[in-house]
């Protein structure tokens, strides 16, 4: 069997007003409260699998990571590729992975193009929104989705 990859892009940052570094944005309170959501909807889906946790160095995703981590009891592994958008190294990963589930906190475009390179389907990944993909032994062959969610699928009460 193959290998299961949730890609999540981070919830609503910082404006480039608000400050004037890309790298630097942090998440806004709402975006803090939708990490807090979406972490909530993947839970059940994710539980009792062996999960490993990657994240775009970039403020907004790291931030976003950290409460998927303390949600779903996982530590982040920041990797630098994922914000450069490296699809070789992607697929390294994902290869290399000895985990059930690897779970990746990206960014868009990039996040949309792993998807199309992968399954061949045009997927925009909207603001707190997480795809799951099914790879075969082969991670060349490419991918299948199994799901997606965004930080709304499940009624928020906490």
């Amino acid at each position: 069997m193959g290998k299961i990859v949730v890609l999540i892009r981070h919830t609503e940052a910082q404006t480039l007003k608000d400050q004037n570094q890309d790298a630097h944005r942090a998440l806004t309170e709402k975006g803090k409260l939708d990490a807090k959501k979406i972490a909530r909807s993947i839970n059940p889906i994710l539980t009792k699998k062996e999960c490993v946790l990657l994240s775009s160095p970039l403020i907004r995703a790291m931030e976003t990571a950290t409460i998927i981590g303390k949600k779903l009891d996982l530590e982040i592994t920041s990797a630098a590729w994922i914000a450069e958008g490296s699809l070789d190294q992607l697929q390294e990963t994902i290869a290399s992975c000895q985990s059930e589930v690897l779970i990746i906190v990206g960014h868009e475009p990039t996040l949309s193009r792993w998807i199309d390179c992968c399954c061949h389907v045009n997927m925009p990944m909207h603001k707190g929104s997480a795809c799951a993909l099914q790879f075969s032994e082969d991670v060349s062959e490419g991918a299948d989705i199994l799901w997606y969610l965004d930080k709304n699928a499940v009624p928020w009460n906490e």
